[in-house]
């Protein structure tokens, strides 16, 4: 298993990528195509808009990036990371989802582990996300990663958005050097 990590468009396997999101893609239909009945057609419409929103969006923006964690070649879970402007290793986390054949496998757990071992090695970090309040699955999730409820009503760190509806999570993590060099895990806020 490992932790794959995206810069640009062109080095995502989208297909892949599209298999993780499938089942919000289909839920999406309804939202962005209201009129549209066929289900495949709605959701290939709706990957187009994932598409065109991460060439013309996502991807034009200095270190956006997307990470997937692989197995034997088959993506299991995804996330998208935007670095905070004017906040060193600060990030804004959205879309972590997993396939939904490969749910309750631990596989979303195991993706953020892996990124926090990532990002550990670029120093101290911060993520923040939110989660909707009546999203009692994601709620647990965040807290049994290490993520505290850290406002209400959310604040959306990258653009100062309110969201009544949901909670900001921050995870913290403090590396502290000892006079020795050595590294020593502070607390996880």
């Amino acid at each position: 298993m490992k932790l794959l990590e995206f810069y640009t468009l062109e080095s995502i396997d989208f297909p892949k990528l599209m298999d993780v999101y499938r089942e919000s893609n289909e839920d999406n239909v309804s939202f962005f195509y209201p009129e549209e009945t066929d289900l495949d057609k709605g959701r290939r419409l709706v990957e187009q808009k994932f598409y065109d929103y991460l060439k013309t969006d996502f991807y034009n923006k200095q270190g956006n990036r997307y990470y997937a964690l692989e197995d034997n070649g088959e993506w299991l879970s995804a996330i998208r990371l935007f670095p905070v402007e004017g906040k060193d290793n600060t990030f804004f986390a959205e879309a972590l989802e997993t396939a939904p054949a490969h749910r309750r496998k631990g596989y979303a757990r195991k993706l953020m582990e892996l990124l926090f071992e990532k990002l550990r090695k670029e120093g101290s970090f911060e993520i923040t996300d939110t989660v909707n309040k009546s999203n009692e699955v994601s709620l647990q999730f965040h807290l049994n990663c290490g993520f505290e409820k850290y406002k209400d009503p959310a604040c959306c760190i990258l653009n100062g958005k309110v969201d009544e509806k949901a909670y900001t999570m921050r995870y913290v993590e403090s590396i502290i050097k000892d006079k020795n060099s050595q590294e020593l895990y502070g607390e996880v806020i």
